[in-house]
């Protein structure tokens, strides 16, 4: 090899050098090159979590990893993503990704195609209360409120009466039956019969009206929200600060044109089941794109509940007691 073909060589070399260098040192700082913008951009990833756990993650219909799965180095735009597991229904979603940012979707629950049904009771008594069938497993108080006749004031004492403490200081509307409904940090909330929801204000110790026309009402779990329906339409209400919503600010989840019978909280405080048409549904409140919902089952139920002790849907239809498993 002659000096002039040695001297082509390591000019060559010298160039692949200067030439990949660049490179090498963008990708370690996380950048990828977008052929659709021709030139370098930052990436950013994605974090997913599911229950149950092993499904696989697709990102644009291409398969990926496992949950609970993380994806790095992603261009910055919009994904279509599906997370599957046989035997259950697939979630699909598409969300956003940002530079220098991981997107994340920790509150996919997969539900089952052919959920698992027991039989718990076949005859219930006409007095049986599903309420009362499934323990308290929510942090409740241990004091009792009560409104005062003919004052319409709010008050609280214990199981032994030992004391009596005024609790609002303007009274409600009066000659109306009402169901005061309390969550574990003593926020309260009070239906109606005439379905006015009201809510009490802590600070003023003055109840105001939430919504007109509610059907039910209940706190999440976490005693951060609160679920209430009307005849067709699903809203939350946030007690507190929670990602990009404030506290105070009610969202709609889902408008129907067939009557809601009745809407539950799922123990993750992301999901809601209820009951419409004959059939058991269930909702996410993530609402990046189109929220999911899924049929659980088709039953014309009167009652439903869920156990977080036992992890089962109970469900009441005609005279008999049914648990559902989720997962």
């Amino acid at each position: 090899m002659n000096y002039k073909i040695r001297y082509i060589i390591l000019c060559l070399i010298i160039l692949f050098f200067i030439t990949i260098t660049p490179i090498i040192i963008l990708y370690s700082f996380g950048y990828n090159f977008d052929w659709q913008e021709r030139k370098f951009v930052l990436t950013g990833g994605l974090y997913v979590e599911s229950i149950p756990k092993k499904a696989t993650v697709y990102i644009n219909n291409k398969p990926q990893k496992e949950t609970p799965a993380f994806i790095k180095r992603l261009l910055p735009k919009y994904y279509q993503i599906k997370v599957v597991k046989e035997g259950f229904h697939e979630w699909r979603k598409k969300i956003e990704i940002k530079s220098k940012t991981v997107a994340e979707v920790k509150n996919i629950i997969l539900i089952p195609i052919n959920p698992k049904i027991k039989i718990i009771n076949e005859k219930i008594s006409d007095d049986f209360s599903l309420e009362e069938y499934i323990s308290k497993e929510k942090s409740i108080s241990k004091n009792i409120f009560y409104i005062h006749k003919p004052s319409y004031i709010l008050y609280k004492t214990d199981k032994n009466n030992s004391f009596q403490e005024q609790i609002s200081l303007t009274p409600l509307p009066e000659n109306q039956e009402y169901k005061i409904i309390v969550s574990g940090e003593e926020d309260i909330i009070i239906l109606s019969e005439s379905n006015q929801l009201f809510i009490l204000n802590k600070k003023t110790r003055n109840f105001e009206i939430l919504e007109n026309n509610i059907q039910e009402a209940q706190f999440s779990y976490n005693n951060k929200k609160i679920l209430y329906h009307t005849f067709n339409e699903i809203w939350i209400y946030y007690l507190k600060d929670q990602g990009d919503k404030k506290t105070g600010e009610s969202e709609l989840i889902t408008r129907l044109s067939s009557e809601i019978k009745q809407a539950i909280w799922h123990p993750s405080n992301e999901h809601i089941i209820f009951l419409v048409n004959k059939k058991i549904k269930i909702i996410e409140l993530d609402s990046r794109d189109e929220r999911n919902i899924v049929d659980i089952i088709e039953i014309d139920a009167q009652k439903i509940a869920y156990s977080e002790k036992d992890k089962l849907l109970y469900l009441i239809k005609d005279k008999r007691l049914i648990g559902i498993s989720l997962e």
